[in-house]
């Protein structure tokens, strides 16, 4: 059984068809890539202008006065203020002096746990806000309890206490956005018949964070 080669017509034909398969792609393409920004631009330009100015919070100093827990109550006691800054960093060529931080909200969180209801701040623009929290979280008995005493233990042996703060608030007008700010306090200590010498945190920026906390 033999197998003629194709004519010498059909081979042109294929030759003329691949051609022109290969012009069309190439006079398409810019089409598509054009097509493609034009659905793309509406999102994505206010990202890309406005991504280069982003700003963090910033804590500009906190103290930390109580941090116990009580096993047999099953109960965190905590005591803590901090000073955040949100000056929006420098500004722009061309922009305002200060971004606008608008729905400003802020709650601590210790060991996985929410200390207390997120506190609401006003819409701010180049100011520092003191913000304090103060209370006890009653913590489920078992798994959690056991974690937030082991996580205490553990700091308190270490000489140091981390607290979260997390953040959320949006700038100029655009989407929220969330921030963590950690902070890292000397374990307050007793002095001599005076009183409790609280923790202090020197101050330090936040950081992008994944949304989720509140």
């Amino acid at each position: 059984m033999s197998t003629e080669p194709p004519s010498p017509e059909s081979q042109r034909r294929r030759q003329c068809a691949a051609a022109t398969a290969a012009a069309a792609a190439t006079c398409f393409a810019p089409v598509v890539v054009l097509l493609a920004v034009l659905v793309l631009a509406p999102s994505l330009l206010p990202r890309l202008l406005l991504r280069p100015h982003h700003a963090v919070p910033y804590v500009a100093s906190a103290e930390l006065r109580v941090m116990s827990f009580d096993a047999a109550a099953s109960a965190l006691k905590y005591n803590l203020s901090t000073v955040l800054r949100f000056d929006g960093g420098p500004p722009a060529p061309g922009l305002r002096s200060s971004r606008r931080f608008t729905g400003v909200r802020a709650a601590p969180f210790y060991a996985g746990q929410e200390l207390g209801a997120a506190v609401a701040l006003p819409e701010l623009a180049g100011a520092t806000v003191p913000v304090a929290w103060a209370g006890v979280q009653r913590v489920a008995p078992g798994r959690g309890a056991r974690a937030v005493a082991s996580a205490l233990a553990r700091e308190r042996a270490r000489g140091f206490i981390s607290v979260k703060v997390a953040v959320r608030a949006a700038q100029g007008g655009g989407e929220e956005s969330d921030f963590a700010c950690v902070l890292s306090f000397p374990v307050p200590h007793k002095r001599d018949g005076s009183g409790a010498v609280p923790g202090v945190f020197d101050g330090g920026s936040c950081a992008d964070a994944v949304r989720g906390e509140f």
